[in-house]
């Protein structure tokens, strides 16, 4: 015969183990009200004994907030796109959902292509944006209905803005400086043709490596699809001033280099060498070596969950958190 499981504990069982009304229990567990430290040491420790653990809902509920964190990824504005499917994407959204159950906060991942309106019909706590535009609407109408927002340091322009990164000078240095410099020329870039402040950066920091190498840049906007920007990327090593280098800066140009070089019947690195900023980490021999660069999304969904319910909690954020490190596999 099966022994039913008996239910947790909860705030009434506390009361009634400690002998007070449920309000001082409430009080002595949150720290409020004016009740003895004896009497409020008490019911903590009856608690405990008892396993009784307060609903993060409830605590939120009195507190006036929902305890609902919202994420939206808003590259490309009001274009729909499933953005899970690529590793960076899907390595946040993973972190995201585990640093808020930490804190005792559900997360939400909204869809890509939606308007403000609808993004915010939710009564969110606090929201991350990840990959945002330059000048992102959502981020604007959320601050403007006193939404906490935490988005990247391009779209913090106020010093109470909240912000996560990394260091775009430092990620593109790495990568160009493993690449090299061929005949005078920089490594060429591949970069999608959103309007997005990740993009923008990456683009000012090469121009920036480009003129401390004296070398001569080759920047290529590409389609945000595996076949648009297949296609360029197939036109650019068949031209005959093609790169001794190319590196992308999204995760689909890893598998676009891959396939260009082989229908090109290009040999890496002697014919051209490889390099793209991705989180995949499934090898192909087949094309050759490939340089990888990681942004480290999984610190950095981590720390930006940190940061908003610090935020949202009426703590000070701590800015070590706002700058995660990069690093370059080879």
């Amino acid at each position: 015969m099966s022994r039913r499981r008996s239910a947790a504990p909860g705030i009434r069982d506390v009361a009634t183990a400690a002998g007070v009304s449920i309000t001082t229990v409430s009080d002595s567990l949150s720290g409020k009200g004016r009740i003895s430290e004896a009497t409020r040491r008490r019911v903590r420790e009856i608690a405990d004994s008892l396993g009784y653990r307060p609903s993060p809902l409830a605590q939120g509920l009195r507190a006036g907030r929902s305890r609902l964190l919202g994420l939206v990824v808003t590259k490309y504005g009001p274009t729909r796109w499933t953005f899970t499917r690529y590793p960076y994407f899907s390595t946040v959204v993973d972190a995201a959902v585990d640093a808020a159950l930490d804190r005792g906060y559900a997360l939400v991942v909204l869809p890509a292509g939606g308007s403000p309106e609808t993004l915010l019909a939710y009564p969110f706590d606090g929201l991350f944006v990840v990959d945002p535009l330059r000048h992102d609407t959502v981020i604007t109408e959320a601050r403007r209905r006193g939404v906490h927002v935490i988005a990247d340091r391009a779209n913090a322009t106020s010093p109470e803005h909240l912000w996560v990164d990394f260091d775009h000078d430092r990620a593109v240095t790495l990568m160009c400086d493993h690449l090299g410099t061929r005949n005078g020329h920089a490594p060429a870039l591949l970069a999608a043709d959103g309007d997005d402040s990740y993009t923008h950066a990456c683009i000012e920091a090469y121009r920036r490596w480009c003129a401390g190498a004296g070398a001569l840049p080759r920047e290529v906007r590409v389609g945000r699809t595996e076949e648009d920007a297949a296609e360029q990327v197939t036109a650019l090593l068949r031209a005959p001033d093609r790169p001794g280098a190319v590196f992308g800066l999204e995760d689909l140009h890893l598998q676009v280099l891959r396939s260009a070089v082989r229908r090109c019947r290009l040999r890496v690195p002697t014919d051209v060498a490889l390099g793209c900023f991705t989180e995949e980490t499934a090898t192909d021999e087949g094309s050759g070596p490939v340089a990888r660069l990681t942004g480290n999304p999984a610190a950095l969904a981590g720390n930006a969950v940190a940061l908003l319910v610090d935020r949202i909690e009426n703590r000070d954020p701590r800015p070590e958190l706002r700058t995660v490190d990069c690093a370059l596999r080879v």
